[in-house]
């Protein structure tokens, strides 16, 4: 028997090569214009769930939900932690956040579609708070009035002992987080000094946090009802209430209707800290016949700069000397409580009257009585 042969393979020519080649060639060239019709339906949004993923993912949250979520019911037992030292920081570093409303926000709302505010029954009897807690003042005597409200009172203690130092009647606003309210707000009511309450109120940024339990426009109406009411039991004493940032809220229909019913229904005042050109607070606090104020000067956006605060006090001067009045809202910061101090006895040698807010509130309303509005 003769050996199998065994069968040798052939070597490639160069017709193998070359058929080799054109396949490979060819496979590259698919891949190439499937990749660029691949980038070009993606960019068209043509590649369905895929392509809108990868532009969710770098569009804003609240531009990418399909349906707003859902709203809560209730009011959650506590208060999501956050960092308190945090947010000092941040309000000792930048003053008021929010001192000037975007330009877009300027138009008034429309207030027609908001009905009679309901004015729940808090069983409140004999004289209205914001007149029995105020501080008492002699009359001005014809002298131009200045009241000078200092906001976020008590977030930092060393701060908040500053300013209660200060020759009243200032007008301190307490925040409402803020620990130790019960022997802060005493010794400001021992210092003469009349006292507000500070209440965290939605921003338009989402990137600014005004703190906890913030009053918010996406809230239930419970739950809105809830924190207003958390923030109102913090202490007592006070005259009313102001807003701390607010931008967006404050230009809330809805919101503010609900929070001017609960002030008259405890005889309390507003104070419009301003901080939206379109704030709806002062026409829906004279629907509600909620005694009203609100603010004509910032006094510290630049709050390590002295000779800028000592500017915005001259120009503070000069609106109670043009209208009769005027309100300043500053800070609890050493530069402002320093020219505040130094500012005080200049100013009314200068034939101006330091006023609690309650006096401004009142004389706004004699005007409005007497049929010369505001002034």
């Amino acid at each position: 028997m003769k050996p199998r042969e065994s069968k040798k393979l052939k070597p490639f020519g160069t017709e193998t090569l070359w058929n080799a080649a054109a396949v490979t060639g060819l496979l590259l060239i698919g891949l190439v214009i499937g990749g660029f019709a691949g980038v070009i339906l993606d960019r068209q949004g043509l590649l369905g769930e895929r392509g809108q993923l990868a532009e969710d993912a770098q569009a804003p949250k609240e531009q990418t939900a399909s349906a707003p979520p859902p709203r809560r019911t209730a009011v959650q037992q506590s208060e999501p932690a956050f960092d308190r030292e945090a947010l000092e920081a941040a309000i000792q570093a930048a003053g008021y956040s929010e001192s000037e409303a975007p330009p877009e926000e300027t138009g008034p709302n429309d207030l027609s579609f908001v009905p009679v505010i309901p004015v729940p029954d808090r069983g409140l009897t004999g004289p209205q708070p914001w007149q029995f807690h105020a501080v008492a003042v002699a009359p001005s005597e014809g002298r131009p009035m200045i009241a000078i409200v200092l906001d976020d009172i008590g977030v930092n203690r060393r701060n908040a002992k500053r300013a209660i130092a200060l020759p009243g009647p200032m007008t301190l606003s307490f925040m409402t987080y803020a620990e130790g309210l019960s022997e802060m707000t005493e010794a400001a009511r021992q210092g003469g000094h009349e006292l507000m309450l500070h209440v965290p109120m939605q921003p338009l940024s989402p990137t600014i946090d005004p703190g906890p339990n913030v009053l918010a426009d996406s809230l239930p109406e419970v739950e809105l009802t809830q924190r207003l009411a958390w923030g109102l039991d913090r202490f007592e004493g006070y005259v009313g209430i102001n807003n701390h940032m607010g931008s967006r809220f404050t230009a809330s229909p809805e919101g503010m209707a609900l929070v001017m019913g609960e002030l008259k229904a405890r005889g309390l005042l507003f104070l419009d800290s301003v901080t939206a050109r379109n704030s709806v607070a002062g026409r829906l606090a004279e629907r509600a016949g909620v005694p009203f104020a609100e603010r004509d000067v910032f006094l510290d956006n630049e709050p390590n700069d002295r000779a800028a605060i000592d500017r915005q006090l001259s120009l503070l001067e000069q609106v109670a000397r043009d209208r009769g009045y005027a309100v300043g809202i500053g800070h609890p910061h050493p530069t402002t409580v320093a020219a505040l101090r130094d500012w005080v006895p200049e100013m009314q040698a200068r034939g101006f009257a330091l006023v609690p807010i309650s006096a401004v509130v009142r004389h706004r309303a004699n005007l409005a009585a007497s049929g010369h509005g505001d002034g």
